[in-house]
């Protein structure tokens, strides 16, 4: 039993408390004072059922930004609560499906059927962003809303990413950054919290201060990947010192579903077109967490031959004839804590 207060709490009106040890836990969940509850995480806490006090130990959230994977780490006191390494949607895809949809598009509307007349009015709207850039830039949102549901938050320390990515062939994914560091900012302001900005070579310097790894693989399941930067914001906005990096998991948000296509691409024989898909499977809404019977899970994708198809934590895809359970949770996975600094070395039991 970890002496660590990973179990986030909530009280009866559903507002973040200070997070508790599993044994505590466990003692107030036998004695009928608390209900449990699940994260989108899927990590486990407590809501209470009795009033309680609501004075909170400053709480402090890191976040480190990316194109492709972002991190977080939330710092409750002087313990690390929750470190989460965000997997953003991959661009590239998302891009070469709204070419396909744009060709698909053009092409039904030579046919003589029934359409609505093409409009021009939501060519220039003030705020709005390109489809390919929304799906990337709300995916961190997602999770941000999660952390501060769950975690009594006041400070947040974020990364300012700055590059002059109009100069460059190669800055398409750093302008999708730049617009996403702007809703997250508004979002963070909306909800109460301060923020504080640091640049790239500030975080180094704090990382390196507070004796934190990184790795170079930036797509390596570890806590040295990204979490290392978000854990060393987190606590220059709090206590100021080195905070013993504790639970750590990884929220895949890679995968996106196709909502609505009616019919396939391609006509078969005879000109006729397959049926591809209605955003649904026997009922169930594409991109679900599923739970399998062999105890596994994963994110549902289709159907084939009358059973439910999925991709599972690897990113393949299997079929399976019964489900267990539906979730609307994030799709996560464990990852692992390496910390190879002389001056703090984790024990065995705090990896996970």
């Amino acid at each position: 039993m970890s002496a660590q207060h990973e179990v986030f709490v909530l009280s009866v009106n559903g507002a973040p408390l200070t997070p508790t040890t599993p044994a505590r836990a466990r003692k107030m969940l036998k004695a009928g004072v608390a209900r449990p509850r699940w994260s989108k995480f899927s990590t486990f806490g407590i809501q209470m059922l009795t009033p309680t006090r609501y004075e909170v130990p400053k709480t402090t959230l890191g976040v480190d930004n990316g194109t492709k994977f972002e991190g977080y780490a939330v710092v409750c006191g002087r313990e690390n609560s929750l470190s989460v390494k965000l997997d953003l949607p991959d661009k590239r895809k998302i891009v070469r499906k709204l070419a396909e949809r744009r060709t698909l598009r053009r092409m039904r509307r030579f046919r003589n059927c029934r359409r609505r007349p093409v409009c021009f009015s939501n060519r220039k709207r003030k705020g709005s962003l390109a489809p390919s850039q929304s799906v990337v830039v709300f995916s961190p949102l997602k999770s941000l809303r999660e952390f501060f549901r769950l975690y009594p938050i006041q400070e947040v320390g974020f990364e300012d990413v700055h590059f002059p990515h109009a100069k460059h062939r190669w800055g398409a994914n750093f302008s999708t950054v730049e617009t996403g560091k702007r809703r997250i900012k508004t979002f963070l302001a909306a909800q109460g919290a301060q923020v504080i900005e640091f640049r790239g070579h500030e975080t180094k310097q704090l990382r390196v201060q507070y004796g934190y790894q990184k790795t170079s693989d930036k797509s390596a399941d570890t806590f040295t990947a990204h979490c290392s930067d978000a854990l060393a914001l987190a606590c220059a906005v709090g206590l100021g010192e080195r905070v013993k990096p504790s639970m750590f998991l990884v929220v895949d948000d890679t995968y996106r579903p196709v909502r609505r296509r009616l019919h396939c691409s391609q006509p078969a024989k005879g000109g006729v077109r397959a049926l591809y898909s209605r955003g649904t499977v026997f009922g169930i809404r594409k991109g679900m967490l599923v739970g399998i019977s062999n105890g596994n899970m994963g994110c549902l994708c289709g159907a084939y031959q009358g059973t439910y198809r999925y991709y599972d934590i690897h990113g393949k895809r299997q079929a399976t004839k019964r489900l267990l359970w539906v979730s609307n949770h994030f799709m996560t996975r464990r990852g692992t804590i390496v910390d190879t600094t002389r001056t703090c070395r984790l024990a065995p039991r705090d990896t996970v």
